[in-house]
């Protein structure tokens, strides 16, 4: 682009100099002609006096008469070299070097009648102006006169005036260039800038990325112009190109995600129901090949058929509550205190079967909006699932407390725990942890999603922290309402609020700890959000 623009520099610094060059020269002649113009004026008033003064008449012979005086008088004013000719161009006086010099053709012009002269060049220095007149008196040529000027003066002038005019163009043409190319390498280099950066983004594209890197470069472009602006908005263009492509692709990783899970739920779902399906297929086909011949087998089988299809019909509507959204559920006040003590004493027979007991601590009523038979269920899960993997001879304790606009229960047991991985998947469904560490086989792995989706229908929360050999605690949280004598806060000072809502880890470690003394330095408690997708 810069070499066009010299080019066109160039090319454009040739007319003008041309132009110049050629008004000067016209100048310099019209100088020369208004000199020469009132030299053949001056020249004929003085011809036409001596005629006079030696009485000659108008005519040739006159003319020669007077020709030696012509040329002393004319030289004594102008002191230019000059020839006196007749009208064929014959020597009368004055210098004959003038008379014969070939140069132009200006003579022969004088002698038909016009006035020309010829400029000449003898050295790079010099120029000498030939100019022959014709001598005519009341229309008639009696003679010529021909002059030799040394015009080098005027010459060297507007040689002079040309160069400096020469120097002044290219210096103002140099300064122009260089302006120009200074703003089009301004204006260029960002555009090229731009031209590489969205090849590469081109690039980028088809990989699926955006280097972000790139982008800061660009928008710290440090201009302030319009291409500056450019630069900017080509820049948030990206970053927002980019940002929608780590949109995509975190949408295609839960996508892939979800597809995952929904496979593994049908794999799992398919294998629990298979298993029964099978054991009542094997025994349905024993006793029909022993048509009652052997009683202990009828009565085994009979005894496996109706267990595995009690399974079955359990599993199935645990997936039919799974899948039910809870639209028409009604909410009611619920002392959540009461409840659990009335779980706690529901299980308790069970809890020493396994030589455990059940221990409450709730030194307040608790109330929150729910279906009571919805949140009973969860407590019974819970509890159930404290017994069936909590170590014998050990407590299970159940106890609640609140804080900031919330209730919390805990249920807590001590067993092997569990580790990272099973607390991130505990509650999707069918995952079971290891069967060794459950003294009861047969779960269907849907307990703790049936859980967490009561939690949603509540708006509330369910986690679960686990210090690994220890012991393992889960927990819920709703929002907390005021009793029936009125004496807890106000709904509206215990509504949650964004603050709260970011501390909720925090929230739940401080009343986990103020029911839990000995665990206040213990890890806060992993949460199982309420919006995560079950598949």
């Amino acid at each position: 682009m810069l070499l066009i623009i010299l080019a066109l520099f160039l090319a454009g610094g040739g007319i003008l100099s041309s132009g110049i060059h050629a008004k000067l020269w016209q100048s310099l002649e019209a100088q020369i002609v208004r000199e020469l113009t009132g030299q053949q004026e001056n020249t004929l008033v003085y011809i036409r006096q001596l005629l006079m003064l030696h009485g000659a008449n108008n005519d040739e012979e006159g003319f020669r008469q007077i020709a030696e005086d012509i040329v002393q008088e004319l030289r004594v004013l102008g002191g230019q070299a000059m020839s006196v000719l007749d009208t064929k161009g014959q020597y009368l006086s004055g210098s004959r070097q003038v008379q014969e010099d070939p140069a132009g053709t200006d003579l022969a012009a004088a002698m038909e009648g016009n006035a020309a002269f010829t400029l000449t060049y003898p050295d790079a220095d010099t120029m000498l102006v030939y100019f022959s007149m014709p001598v005519t008196i009341e229309d008639h040529t009696i003679g010529i006169i021909r002059y030799r000027m040394d015009t080098s003066r005027l010459y060297l002038q507007i040689r002079q005036n040309e160069q400096m005019i020469y120097q002044i163009t290219a210096a103002v043409y140099a300064l122009i260039f260089l302006l120009l190319a200074f703003f089009l390498g301004r204006l260029l280099v960002p555009v090229g800038k731009l031209t590489e950066i969205t090849r590469q983004v081109v690039r980028d594209l088809s990989k699926g990325q955006v280097d972000m890197q790139m982008l800061a470069q660009l928008a710290d472009s440090g201009r302030r112009d319009e291409v500056g602006e450019l630069s900017r908005n080509f820049s948030v263009m990206l970053e927002t190109i980019g940002s929608q492509l780590e949109k995509m692709q975190a949408d295609k990783e839960q996508i892939v995600s979800l597809l995952g899970s929904r496979q593994e739920f049908y794999n799992n779902m398919t294998h629990e129901l298979k298993t029964p399906l099978t054991t009542i297929q094997g025994y349905a086909q024993l006793m029909e090949a022993d048509r009652g011949a052997d009683p202990k087998l009828t009565s085994q089988g009979l005894s496996q058929i109706l267990q595995e299809s009690t399974r079955m019909h359990r599993m199935v509507l645990q997936l039919l509550e799974m899948s039910d959204k809870g639209i028409y559920m009604e909410m009611r006040p619920v002392e959540l205190a009461g409840m659990a003590g009335s779980v706690a004493g529901a299980l308790e027979i069970k809890a020493r079967r396994y030589e455990m007991r059940i221990e409450t601590d709730f030194p307040d009523p608790l109330w929150a909006m729910g279906v009571e038979e919805r949140l009973r269920q969860v407590l019974v899960n819970l509890v159930d699932n404290a017994i069936k993997y909590g170590d014998s001879h050990t407590p299970i304790l159940l106890s609640g407390s609140r804080r900031k606009g919330y209730v919390w229960l805990f249920v807590r047991n001590q067993g092997k725990g569990l580790s990272l991985e099973e607390q991130e998947r505990i509650f999707e469904p069918f995952y079971r942890v290891d069967k060794l560490k459950s003294r009861e086989q047969g779960s269907s792995g849907l307990g703790l999603s049936i859980c967490r989706k009561i939690m949603e229908e509540h708006d509330g929360l369910i986690g679960v922290k686990s210090s690994g050999n220890d012991h393992t605690t889960f927990y819920i949280r709703l929002k907390e309402i005021p009793d029936a004598d009125g004496n807890r806060e106000d709904w509206s000072q215990a509504a949650r609020n964004p603050q709260e809502e970011k501390a909720e880890d925090h929230d739940a470690q401080q009343a986990y700890q103020a029911k839990n003394p000995k665990t206040r330095k213990s890890p806060v408690p992993r949460l199982a959000s309420r919006q995560s997708a079950s598949p």
